[in-house]
């Protein structure tokens, strides 16, 4: 068993010590091995570097720190139910983002098409009855 400082640890993941101590105290990612008082040499082994990688994943797909020691279980798998739910909000999310674009995008282009404010409200007018009504 090989076993990583916490510098090194933050080498591999990119996880700031102070993150670490973070998620150790949330219950999220405890090391493997820490010194008789507790702080000075922290030391972490394969699997505890792999579940600090799952755990920047599931930061990277927004789930909260909180959520995050119940999904990685002690054998390093991952709840499936949070993931297909956090799967279905993200594309609830990227729904909406893509709407608001195609509204920016349509005022942006509506402006630069022309300058005559008649037509301006006009073509406002009808993109607010398409998308609002």
């Amino acid at each position: 068993m090989s076993l990583n400082t916490i510098r090194e640890v933050t080498e591999i993941t990119g996880i700031t010590v102070n993150a670490l101590r973070y998620y150790d105290r949330k219950g999220v990612l405890h090391p493997t091995v820490r010194s008789s008082d507790g702080r000075k040499e922290w030391l972490y082994d394969d699997e505890a570097i792999r579940k600090a990688k799952k755990v920047l994943l599931l930061r990277k797909i927004g789930l909260p720190v909180e959520s995050i020691a119940p999904v990685i279980e002690e054998v390093g798998e991952m709840d499936e139910k949070v993931l297909r739910s956090r799967l279905e909000e993200l594309k609830e999310e990227r729904e909406i983002l893509d709407e608001q674009i195609s509204v920016a995008s349509i005022l942006l282009m509506m402006d630069e098409l022309s300058s005559d404010e008649e037509v301006k409200e006009e073509l406002l007018d009808k993109l607010f009855d398409k998308i609002c009504r």
